[in-house]
């Protein structure tokens, strides 16, 4: 499965995304809905993250939230 979409993300993107596949799997795009510019996009990344293993999911989950807080450092 191909990440394209989740990797050309900002940090930003790529942690809310990240938190709305945590929080309710692929569900989770419901709560992109804020974003008028950017929700299919979004949406699309959950879709992509979604799409993998849950065991490999949760641990790149995990790595893109630490990474997304060493670049807000």
């Amino acid at each position: 499965m191909s990440l394209t979409t989740f990797r050309s993300l900002g940090a930003r993107d790529r942690a809310l995304v990240a938190v709305a596949v945590l929080i309710d799997g692929n569900d989770g795009s419901m709560y992109l809905d804020f974003d008028a510019e950017r929700s299919e996009e979004l949406k699309r990344a959950v879709g992509e993250l979604c799409a993998l293993e849950v065991d490999a999911r949760l641990a790149f989950v995990g790595t893109v939230l630490r990474l997304a807080l060493e670049e807000g450092e």
